[in-house]
């Protein structure tokens, strides 16, 4: 079994890297995937406790970007000391950072005791929104997650602030030359038509796209078939993901949402062939 799509404490997960492989171990997954938001701060550790779970774990990233319509990349692959990638993730963590700060003083000023080192306590690694969740249930301000989200830091709510993001296209630039694969992630979930959706994987395929997360957790039998179509139409690699956090989305587990991804098999050769294919471009380059 493998699952492409798994966050740790390096962002938003409740697990260790060291933690996840060791469930991929117990529940009989031999590839996983480390794409934490923004950041790669869990792939070192989680290549380690591959190796001594025997859990093959590919390095990843998932990037938030986008002007107008916010898209998920996910990047496989790449080595977290690369340049390009060092100076993204510093230019990521830096944008968190700048938005934390700025809805934290929002909220500050609604009267609402929080401060950001209350946040960065809880974050233990890079900082995001889920995080100030768990700060306003501690004060008992919010029951849980959810209404956090709805009431005060979600879209629309009191204190959101929106993120300043790179396009789609530079993040795709860069994990190609970083020596990564960009894959699509959760198309299902980007707040578009599906006419708009096969347009704008029409156009990112000719950008540098290689491939679409067609199987996650919040994806219907016709989104997988939708997303499936896109990949073939575009010669483009086809993947899957629970989008796993742990204890904080309790149900999703690993592996979940996958059920229906019949030929992984072949999929899995595919991106493996892929993920060696651009390491080994990279290093001709050099």
């Amino acid at each position: 079994m493998l699952d492409l799509h798994i966050h740790t404490t390096a962002s938003d997960g409740s697990l260790t890297p060291t933690q996840v492989v060791q469930l991929a171990r117990k529940k009989g997954f031999s590839l996983i995937a480390v794409t934490d938001h923004d950041t790669m701060g869990g792939v070192a550790e989680a290549l380690e406790a591959g190796k001594k779970y025997n859990v093959d774990v590919v390095p990843g990233v998932e990037i938030s970007s986008g002007v107008t319509l916010e898209v998920h990349m996910l990047g496989y692959g790449m080595s977290p000391e690369h340049p390009v990638m060092k100076a993204m993730m510093e230019d990521m963590r830096a944008a968190r950072v700048e938005r934390m700060e700025r809805i934290i003083e929002n909220l500050q000023k609604m009267g609402v005791p929080i401060t950001v080192e209350e946040v960065e306590a809880v974050a233990g690694g890079a900082i995001g929104r889920p995080h100030i969740a768990q700060v306003l249930i501690a004060h008992g301000l919010v029951p849980d997650v959810r209404t956090a989200f709805r009431e005060y830091i979600g879209v629309g709510a009191k204190a959101y602030v929106e993120r300043r993001k790179m396009t789609s296209e530079q993040v795709v630039a860069n994990i190609r030359d970083a020596g990564g694969v960009p894959v699509l992630a959760h198309g299902g979930l980007l707040r578009i038509s599906e006419v708009e959706l096969n347009q704008w994987i029409d156009s990112m395929a000719k950008k540098g796209l290689m491939g679409l997360e067609c199987y996650h957790n919040a994806h219907t039998p016709q989104m997988e078939r939708l997303l499936r179509a896109a990949a073939e139409r575009n010669g483009l690699l086809v993947t899957g993901g629970s989008d796993f956090h742990g204890a904080s989305r309790p149900d999703v587990e690993m592996g979940t949402g996958l059920s229906r991804w019949n030929d992984r098999q072949a999929c899995r050769g595919r991106f493996l062939q892929a993920v060696a294919q651009t390491q080994h471009d990279l290093h001709m380059r050099a």
